[in-house]
């Protein structure tokens, strides 16, 4: 069949936020779909573990990139995705927001809140506002 969805293999894991957050923000909200509407503190996400470049591996969320997972927290999920077979590697988490940036969460959600972020985590940069590509400053040098 050319258009069957694949299988779905769960993997339960012991939480960790993905990396790489700031870089990720326009994808996420993209993935949010908010709009106008006031976002609640915690959003439940059901997230994709798929290879990306080099040995990475990236988190999709509603058909978006949203973040990638860390070094040490990627053991386990490469092992599922090579006894996945083909199969879509899926994840419980949460998407929740963190001193002004949105962050995903990998993992059940804490019962007693979040863990501070890793130092370290985010090594990308933020992209620059822009429209149709021209990037947009704004006269004070600020963004």
């Amino acid at each position: 069949m050319l258009f069957r969805r694949r299988p779905e293999v769960h993997v339960d894991v012991t939480g960790f936020h993905a990396a790489e957050a700031p870089a990720m923000q326009r994808s996420v909200l993209e993935a949010l779909g908010l709009g106008a509407r006031p976002a609640p503190t915690v959003v439940p996400a059901r997230l994709q573990v798929e290879r990306g470049a080099d040995t990475r591996l990236v988190l999709v969320w509603r058909n978006v990139i949203v973040g990638f997972v860390p070094p040490d927290a990627a053991a386990p999920l490469v092992a599922a995705l090579e006894g996945a077979a083909g199969a879509t590697l899926v994840v419980d988490g949460a998407v929740h927001h963190v001193d002004g940036t949105w962050r995903v969460w990998v993992g059940p959600v804490p019962t007693d809140g979040f863990p501070p972020v890793p130092e370290g985590l985010d090594t990308l940069a933020a992209p620059d506002v822009t429209i149709l590509g021209v990037p947009v400053r704004r006269p004070d040098g600020l963004r």
